[in-house]
């Protein structure tokens, strides 16, 4: 009888977020559960830890699918941050569905990020980007 073992992925010290802009200039955010040992119940940008010698796209398109479903196209890197590599892209109207790990979502107007938030200060820095694209 063979007996076949799952190893599961270990995380690294990298991490990627993303910074996903609608069609109206909005910014979508993620609200962690409360039941999180790190960070409950703040506002967070889609993405997290990749995986040991997992490719940074790779990394951050696998971990926005699993917290919502989405599937990202064409991410534009923003800034490397410490551990944390930020993109952004565009929401192309697919359906969210969040994982356990974020309880809510929203989508959020330029007006209402606080830039002393520093996921929320790297959103700001997206509508810019995208401004001067347009």
């Amino acid at each position: 009888m063979r007996i076949k073992i799952k190893i599961m992925p270990t995380d690294s010290n990298t991490i990627a977020k993303i910074v996903i802009i609608d069609a109206e200039n909005r910014v979508l955010m993620l609200k962690r559960s409360q039941h999180l040992k790190k960070y409950p119940n703040k506002w967070d940008l889609p993405g997290g830890h990749l995986h040991v010698d997992e490719p940074l796209l790779s990394g951050l398109k696998r971990e926005v699918k699993e917290e919502t479903s989405l599937i990202i196209e064409d991410p534009v890197f923003i800034e490397q941050v410490d551990r944390t590599h930020f993109f952004m892209a565009k929401y192309n109207s697919q359906k969210i569905k969040l994982s356990k790990e974020h309880r809510a979502y929203i989508f959020v107007e330029k007006d209402m990020l606080n830039e002393d938030d520093d996921y929320q200060k790297i959103a700001l820095k997206a509508l810019e980007i995208q401004d001067g694209q347009n």
